[in-house]
């Protein structure tokens, strides 16, 4: 009998080793070393041995000792190497087995817990010559069937990809595929990964270029602020990341509705790290003094949130000095910029960003006081407006539908303007939309624009 039979006690402890109760067992509750251990009892290594084709006894003794005391291993730097070198080749091989596959990603995942120069020389250990990963075994692992795998192994491409070079873009299309999916659990495997990733400022620039920030804040907002607080916290993490460097994409942090997400989180205060980390990433997007950004900020209410904040002097008592700095600088920099703003201001502000919501800009008497206003600067506004037609938003889609119907009814001759910008085509093409939402606001766009006396037809 093998000696990986020794890990077995682990197994007595959650479940008596009953591969009935396989499904049930949560590797992820279990640090790398237990999972380890536990996944090390669960490879039937002698069925390799017998084979002699992908395992050696003296590779398996190797597997044993380190498995005993890994730091011992990696203390030497012939073992080490033999070791990752082991490692890669199962990970490679053994691609019909699910706990091989499982122990081998998760035990590199163990080997890289380190930091400084001890990080940097074991990242060394999965490269090819020095400087590039050996990266073919994680890229394949990502599209494994077993969820596990696919976590462990893009926590460990994203680990060595903050050290060294390789298909982070591989990775990356990976992480928006998984991000943007409707698969459940799917967002929970891509955003460890994703946030590992985001610590190295060469790997932020290729994600936002991918639409990672609209991403990111797509998910925000799908978990709502009652959301997974972890979860919150470290896709609030990446969009702070993305938000330090000097050439940042604050277009994309406008159009996301990023402002309002952060805002929101910082109102609601899901935990205090999350507020810490919102807080921060406002204070980033100031830095450049962007109207839009200033704007937005001000018109979606965050001063008096701010203010709020100030007067509790929450953080201050609870010696969060950081939050308190940020805090109080943010709120200096939009008093510093302050102005009043109108209700037009306000929906020009949204419009301008891409990020209509319901609220008082978007009701009848908005457009009846305001509707002419959009005549300026030869209808640019009332063009942006129906730009947003083909938002991939369905609120965005449905509020502009709601404004361009509006607009038709209280402006003069607003049929007329409306049919010659193609608004009336943009809408017709969205009566037959999938969302019934949109179906139900495209009807009545084209009804407002169609009938002279729509009111009576409601």
């Amino acid at each position: 009998m093998s000696g990986f039979r020794r890990y077995g006690e682990l197994d007595e402890a959650v479940g008596g080793g009953d591969p009935m109760m396989e499904h049930v067992f949560d590797l992820s509750a279990l640090d790398k070393q237990d999972a380890s251990k536990h996944l090390f009892g669960q490879v039937d290594w002698d069925e390799y041995l017998r084979a002699g084709v992908f395992l050696s006894q003296s590779e398996f003794q190797l597997l044993e000792r380190a498995q005993d005391n890994i730091d011992f291993a990696m203390g030497n730097a012939t073992s080490a190497k033999a070791l990752a070198n082991l490692l890669l080749k199962l990970a490679d091989k053994c691609t019909s087995s699910v706990p091989a596959q499982q122990y081998v990603f998760t035990r590199v995942e163990e080997i890289l817990q380190c930091g400084g120069g001890e990080f940097k020389n074991r990242a060394a250990l999965f490269t090819v010559d020095g400087t590039n990963i050996h990266d073919g075994p994680f890229l394949r692992a990502l599209r494994a069937s077993d969820s596990y795998i696919q976590k462990s192994a893009s926590v460990g491409l994203a680990t060595l990809l903050t050290a060294y070079t390789g298909e982070v873009n591989s990775l990356i299309s990976w992480l928006c595929e998984m991000l943007q999916s409707d698969t459940q659990g799917a967002t929970d495997i891509a955003i460890p990964a994703l946030t590992v990733l985001m610590r190295r400022e060469a790997c932020r620039g290729p994600f936002s270029a991918k639409g990672g920030i609209t991403i990111v804040v797509s998910v925000l907002n799908k978990l709502g602020r009652n959301g997974n607080a972890q979860h919150l916290y470290d896709l609030t993490f990446c969009l702070w990341t993305l938000s330090l460097d000097d050439n940042a994409d604050i277009a994309a942090f406008l159009s996301s509705g990023s402002i309002n997400i952060l805002t929101d989180l910082v109102l609601a205060a899901p935990s205090r790290k999350v507020v810490r980390m919102a807080v921060a990433t406002l204070l980033n997007l100031t830095a450049g003094q962007d109207e839009g950004v200033l704007t937005e900020m001000l018109t979606g209410g965050l001063t008096k949130v701010l203010e709020n904040m100030i007067h509790a002097n929450a953080h201050k008592q609870a010696g969060d000095v950081e939050v308190e700095h940020d805090v109080r600088n943010l709120f200096e920099v939009l008093m510093k910029n302050y102005r009043d703003f109108s209700t037009f201001d306000r929906w020009v502000s949204e419009a301008k960003t891409g990020n209509l919501r319901w609220g008082i800009v978007h009701t009848e008497k908005f457009w009846r006081e305001n509707a002419k206003l959009l005549e300026e600067n030869d209808f640019e506004m009332l063009k942006v407006l129906i730009s947003l037609l083909v938002s991939e938003s369905p609120i965005v889609v449905a509020v502009a539908l709601y404004d361009l119907g509006e607009f038709t009814r209280f402006y003069p001759n607003g049929r007329g303007v409306v049919k010659s910008l193609g608004g009336k085509d943009s809408a017709m093409e969205l009566i037959g939309h999938s969302d019934q939402v949109i179906q139900r606001h495209a009807l009545q766009c084209i009804s407002k624009i169609m009938v002279t006396n729509w009111e009576f037809m409601k």
